[in-house]
């Protein structure tokens, strides 16, 4: 270490508590993977928050925000600079507000014919849970980006308060729902996101209105602004409870098989076009992987294609990042000998643009 970086290090720890060094991060991954951090910092309110990446980038020194670690692969070699693990955790619930979506939403069943499903075999889809909540009163409930989402669900509902129970068992932190605007069934995370409050690359506090967050499928601006997500207002419902309760006991049932010591689907589902061309009856990857691809049961090291749902690589008990990338990369490379160019869902972190050049 120079003596410019030995200068760097040390303004850090003085000006920061409880910064540590090369602080092993493969447990504060779901999938138990990943390297040391150069430096590692647990924020545990948003002002701590603030305060550590300013400082950072005040330092010349690279931040990275970790959440609850559920859609990521960290390099073997770990993450140079600052990391920061969001441990935020702050829920206020606002007073009733006026109507606010922006969102088309898809024709859905009317509310008066709802009933417990009873479908074939006893399998439900998250289609056949669907419904539309437009009807109800809003409220205001704005969070703290680090609070998990699991949690956020069970607290609202117990408050009363309905809109994310499409989001029954995702793991993950609110900041990161909407970093990814994460999906669950028919229902995307930016219907009921109505402004963010973010931490500029000028240091500064600002609020973003959802129609500026410029969201997508599994996107948002967050994916190239370097602006840090430090709470989330959401305009949801008051609601059916007793219904919202019965989706996400009926959706933790279809996803209780899921692999665990995952990351997640790995890539996103292909286009309708795609499907066509390929004549398959479904856009999903993991469809394509295991019926065209025919990657059942393909694995380096102890990273390996899930039998369960073969858009997820799971870690069997040691699994490095470098045989988890390489499994990635089979997918990558098979998909294209049939002219799919798959797109990466889990982000990437550590990597050099050398590794991951196919991803990019």
């Amino acid at each position: 270490m120079g003596k410019i970086e030995e200068e760097k290090t040390r303004k850090l720890m003085k000006q920061l508590e409880r910064v540590e060094l090369n602080k092993p991060l493969a447990k504060y991954t779901t999938l138990r993977i990943g390297g040391p951090a150069q430096f590692f910092y647990e924020a545990k309110t948003v002002d701590e928050l603030i305060k550590s990446v300013n400082l950072a980038r005040d330092l010349g020194i690279k931040v990275t925000i970790l959440g609850g670690g559920s859609n990521v692969l960290i390099s073997d070699k770990g993450i140079k600079g600052l990391v920061v693990r969001n441990c935020t955790k702050n829920i206020k619930i606002l007073e009733k507000i006026k109507e606010y979506c922006d969102y088309t939403f898809p024709e859905s069943e009317s509310e008066s014919r709802w009933k417990p499903v009873k479908a074939k075999g006893g399998k439900v889809s998250l289609d056949d849970l669907d419904y539309d909540e437009r009807g109800k009163p809003r409220v205001g409930v704005v969070l703290d980006s680090g609070v998990p989402l699991p949690f956020a669900i069970e607290f609202l509902i117990k408050n009363q308060i309905t809109g994310l129970q499409w989001f029954t068992g995702i793991p993950g932190t609110i900041g990161g729902a909407v970093y990814n605007n994460i999906h669950g069934g028919k229902h995307f995370f930016s219907e009921v996101v109505k402004s963010v409050e973010i931490l500029g690359l000028n240091g500064k506090v600002a609020t973003l209105e959802s129609k500026d967050l410029e969201f997508g499928y599994n996107k948002s601006r967050f994916h190239y602004s370097k602006e840090v997500i430090l709470r989330v207002e959401l305009s949801l419902y008051k609601g059916d409870v007793e219904r919202a309760k019965y989706v996400c006991e009926k959706i933790k049932g279809i996803k209780k098989d899921l692999p665990l010591n995952s990351a997640g689907c790995v890539f996103s589902n292909i286009t309708e076009g795609e499907a066509k061309r390929l004549g398959v009856p479904t856009q999903s990857t993991g469809y394509l992987i295991e019926n065209v691809l025919k990657l059942t049961g393909f694995k380096i090291g102890d990273a390996a294609i899930s039998k369960i749902h073969h858009n997820f690589i799971v870690n069997q008990g040691h699994a490095t990042a470098r045989q988890f990338l390489g499994v990635m990369k089979k997918i990558y490379v098979e998909a294209q000998k049939v002219g799919i160019k798959l797109k990466p869902e889990i982000v990437l972190l550590g990597f050099s643009k050398d590794e991951i050049i196919e991803f990019l």
